[in-house]
């Protein structure tokens, strides 16, 4: 039986975080090495089965997990490593704290273990490792969120709006379908103007904050980023003028919790977010929660892009500086970063970052989609990352995030915030 602890983390710079540990059986037992996790709660129930699994067939080392809240994981986590906590293996969630980790100097590079072992995650994962390390092999991914479109099926057909879901729309053919499916939520009487409380948008997009410009493989430092960034805040703005779309000052106050006031209560046609929808919607499905059936399609796509140029966000694991038992810990990041432990999460509905036409298999049967649209997303040879990563990424990116709120809230013009954007970028890149 597992014992559940309650523990509390105290660094320099934060006291007080609440944090789950996990203890196995067998951690008061024999002579293996402890190797302490840290991790956010969302993904404990299916990463103690990779725990437990790793736990059983190891000879030297057993896994510990701690978890903290999604919303508190990365503040508790760079006060942990300034204060020299000893962390063992750090899941990192997704690439704009990989940036961070790397250039602060928290991650150690992970290669000398890789080389001997054989293991090359360039050739296993491509571009998905790739252009996330910098400078050496500091977090292999071992999970991967692809973001597309989920739609309400029952209201579509509802409203009488029949779509296409083998192939992208252009963002300005989304546009229009979004206004046909306003301009009949008003017929009926169903629409946000009509009942408020109850009502509801063509759509909420927007979650991922660079959409067309990731699509258009575009860089904030690069010197395409202006007009880019122009055209995805246009595109933002415009969705949330016309109407169709959940404002973004809205979008803000509810944060991480937009999706259990809109989506799940069936109060959008679209919602833009990825594939760990899949398992959550399915469940709620079952319980009675979410009471409409759901589809998926292709991310809407910017002119001139390929057809399924959807976006994927990996998840990383890597080996903290303040690590004791690194070599051990590489161990298991190879073990939950290739086929046994992507199986494992492919089994609970996880898209694991491996993939082998096994793996492949055993997710889409959890996903249990009626048709391929969900499949020929993951699998688009187009996809791309939802962001590329360079040195001061993430001062760059809160920037970014700073003069869109402030264009899409109303408090700077579009030219007024793009051109502070510049002046901050310049900044941090000591251009």
């Amino acid at each position: 039986m597992k014992k559940k602890l309650v523990t509390l983390l105290v660094t320099g710079a934060m006291v007080g975080s609440m944090f789950a540990s996990y203890v196995p059986a067998q951690a008061s037992e024999g002579d293996k090495v402890k190797l302490t996790f840290y991790g956010w709660s969302d993904e404990e129930d299916y990463l103690q089965p990779l725990f437990d699994a790793f736990n059983e067939q190891s000879e030297t080392s057993y896994i510990e997990p701690q978890y903290c809240a999604v919303g508190e994981y990365e503040e508790v986590v760079l006060s942990a490593l300034a204060a020299g906590t000893s962390i063992d293996v750090l899941a990192i969630n997704g690439l704009s704290p990989m940036s961070n980790y790397q250039e602060r100097g928290f991650l150690i590079d992970m290669s000398e273990y890789a080389e001997s072992s054989g293991f090359d995650p360039a050739e296993v994962y491509g571009a998905t490792y790739s252009d996330a390390n910098i400078d050496g092999m500091h977090g292999i991914p071992y999970r991967n969120a692809v973001w597309f479109m989920y739609y309400n099926r029952d209201l579509l057909d509802e409203l009488g709006v029949e779509i296409q879901t083998e192939t992208s729309y252009t963002w300005d053919e989304f546009n229009d379908i979004c206004l046909e499916v306003q301009e009949k939520l008003k017929e009926a009487g169903k629409d946000i103007e009509s009942d408020p409380n109850n009502g509801c948008y063509a759509g909420l997009v927007g979650m991922n904050l660079n959409t067309t410009i990731a699509q258009r493989g575009v860089s904030l430092d690069s010197d395409e980023a202006s007009d880019a960034i122009r055209e995805y805040w246009t595109l933002w703005n415009e969705f949330q003028e016309n109407g169709t779309h959940l404002p973004y000052a809205q979008k803000l106050e509810y944060g991480t919790n937009v999706g259990s006031v809109y989506w799940t209560p069936g109060r959008v046609a679209f919602f833009q977010n990825a594939t760990w929808g899949i398992s959550t919607y399915n469940e709620q499905m079952e319980t009675g929660e979410m009471a409409f059936e759901y589809g998926v399609m292709p991310m809407p796509i910017p002119e001139g892009e390929a057809d399924q140029t959807n976006l994927s966000n990996p998840n990383f694991l890597g080996i903290p500086t303040t690590s004791e038992h690194a070599e051990e810990a590489y161990k298991f990041i190879e073990f939950a970063c290739s086929h046994e432990g992507a199986m494992i999460l492919a089994q609970q509905g996880v898209l694991p970052a491996y993939s082998d036409d096994e793996v492949s298999a055993a997710y889409t049967e959890y996903a249990n989609q009626p048709d391929d649209a969900l499949a020929n997303i993951i699998s688009s040879p187009n996809n791309r990352l939802t962001d590329l990563c360079f040195e001061g990424y993430a001062e760059v990116q809160a920037a970014y995030e700073e003069d869109m709120e402030s264009y899409l809230v109303g408090n700077m013009t579009l030219d007024e915030a793009v051109a502070d954007f510049e002046a901050k970028r310049a900044n941090i890149l000591g251009e």
